[in-house]
């Protein structure tokens, strides 16, 4: 097995290297809590497998940071947390995670996106450039839909490194509560790699959540899922 060090330089990462701030990805640079009190564990054997299998990248962009508090950056690593244990159903994994912030003035109002287009504007305005998918999190998201609210939209599939499509190049992510903000997050995430919806499937991570059984535990991916997703061009093939 690749050792610690080479992994970390294989995903882009150098220097000296916290594990649970860059090899895993947790802003705060400690574990998230659980919503429900459950105790929260990561794997560093797991995630050094993962890694030498298919796995992607994530530039996660706060918009709107300066109102970011504890709590909303508890959300953003919860997600990163439940998204690893997500996807590492189907053998794939999350290698480097990267954090941006959009500030208030810069956003000229896209912290608090009201409508689609808006959320469009967010996904093509801030691209990070390189092999990660860029998920935007403004800090207000407030965009309604037949009754209810927009949890998150992103194209399907999304774009490769050069990130010009037409709509959307990103996937965006409103604050919900962390189990929802991690659903939503990782089933973004599933759109822009080429799952599309599967609302006859309860248990499923791609059912709207509107239609699932439970946000908490609605996060399945089947197989052929599985290879979808390792189909899309930001997955990587191994270090």
């Amino acid at each position: 097995m690749p050792s610690l060090r080479q992994l970390s330089s294989c995903i882009g990462l150098s220097g000296d290297v916290s594990i649970i701030a860059d090899f895993f990805g947790f802003f705060r640079g400690r574990l998230p809590p659980d919503p429900t009190g459950a105790p929260v564990s990561i794997s560093l054997a797991r995630q050094m497998r993962l890694l030498q299998g298919p796995h992607f990248h994530l530039n996660l962009v706060s918009v709107g940071v300066e109102n970011f508090t504890d709590n909303e950056n508890i959300e953003i690593d919860y997600a990163v947390f439940k998204i690893r244990n997500i996807y590492a159903q189907v053998g794939v994994g999350v290698g480097r995670v990267l954090n941006f912030a959009v500030t208030v003035a810069d956003a000229h109002g896209l912290d608090a996106p009201t409508t689609t287009g808006q959320l469009e504007d967010i996904s093509n305005r801030w691209v990070v450039p390189g092999n990660g998918i860029d998920v935007f999190v403004p800090f207000a998201m407030n965009v309604p839909s037949d009754g209810g609210m927009i949890l998150g939209q992103s194209p399907q599939p999304g774009p490769c490194e050069g990130k010009n499509a037409k709509g959307m190049n990103a996937s965006v992510v409103g604050l919900f509560g962390s189990e929802q903000t991690a659903r939503s997050f990782s089933h973004e995430v599933g759109h822009y790699l080429g799952l599309g919806h599967q609302n006859d499937h309860p248990e499923n991570l791609m059912c709207q959540s509107s239609k699932a059984s439970s946000i908490r535990n609605s996060v399945n991916l089947t197989s052929d899922q599985g290879n979808t997703v390792k189909g899309h061009c930001l997955v990587k093939p191994g270090c």
